[in-house]
């Protein structure tokens, strides 16, 4: 490519995230086919929005733009999956929780999502995965180490130091010559250590009966007040939540006798 670049560090970390969210996305795509649903990862749907980017907005109207989104038969949100690239631990913080905020308030607004699966590629932090685990994001990594490994194999040195400049133009300018089959091999081998896992995933998520009673590992309950109060509160078990919110509430007395 002869085109200049401002900061070539920057493009190739974005190419290579690139790369990973198109081979995730088409794993995702293939599973989902053979069920006979749509996978949406962007591009017109006059049916479905305006613009080609693929967004979601939340109950307070905040939009969010997604990588990939499987739908049910309904055409409603079943699977939503981000694939996220962080060279820099420094910015570990601010992608895990934008990430949390955006997936977990979309699982609040549209019911219908039962997994919310993230690719997290490059450094991550432990503290930042366990974050997005907490808040039931399903989590599969590909560490940097094995991204340096990979484009090894093509003389591209991508473990820079992060103020060697020259360094990131030499690795860029050598990604940029690769013809499009090169560009495969490299997704493929950076993704084939998670894909059979990311397969087994979703082919579950939409294979599960919804209707059929489920073992449940914990409840938890988000409640707001007419005061604008938040309290949110994890049980083990269903009759410890059930017990909370009777002794919680006062506006509606008979609910008790109901649920006995």
């Amino acid at each position: 490519m002869s085109k200049k670049i401002a900061s070539p560090g920057s493009a190739l970390g974005e190419a290579i995230g690139k790369l990973i969210e198109i081979e995730i996305s088409n794993t995702v795509k293939e599973v989902a086919g053979k069920y006979g649903l749509y996978t949406d990862t962007g591009g017109s749907r006059p049916d479905k929005r305006s613009g080609i980017k693929l967004s979601m907005i939340n109950s307070s109207g905040n939009e969010y733009q997604l990588d990939t989104v499987v739908e049910n038969r309904e055409g409603k949100p079943l699977i939503t999956v981000e694939s996220k690239y962080l060279r820099y631990k420094k910015h570990n913080r601010d992608k895990a929780s934008w990430t949390c905020t955006a997936l977990y308030s979309l699982r609040k607004t549209y019911p219908s999502i039962r997994k919310s699966i993230a690719v997290l590629c490059g450094n991550w932090s432990k503290p930042s995965k366990a974050l997005l685990k907490t808040f039931g994001v399903e989590v599969h990594e590909v560490p940097f180490a094995r991204i340096v490994e990979v484009l090894k194999e093509y003389q591209i040195a991508f473990d820079w130091d992060e103020k060697d400049r020259e360094a990131a133009k030499r690795a860029w300018k050598t990604y940029s010559a690769l013809d499009y089959d090169a560009t495969r091999k490299i997704s493929k081998e950076l993704t084939k250590d998670i894909v059979p896992a990311i397969k087994e995933s979703v082919e579950h998520t939409i294979t599960a009966d919804p209707s059929k009673p489920k073992e449940i590992s914990d409840v938890e309950v988000l409640i707001k007040t007419t005061h604008d109060e938040y309290f949110t509160t994890t049980f083990p078990a269903v009759h410890q939540a059930i017990k909370y919110l009777l002794e919680l509430q006062t506006d509606k007395s008979d609910v008790r006798d109901v649920l006995k």
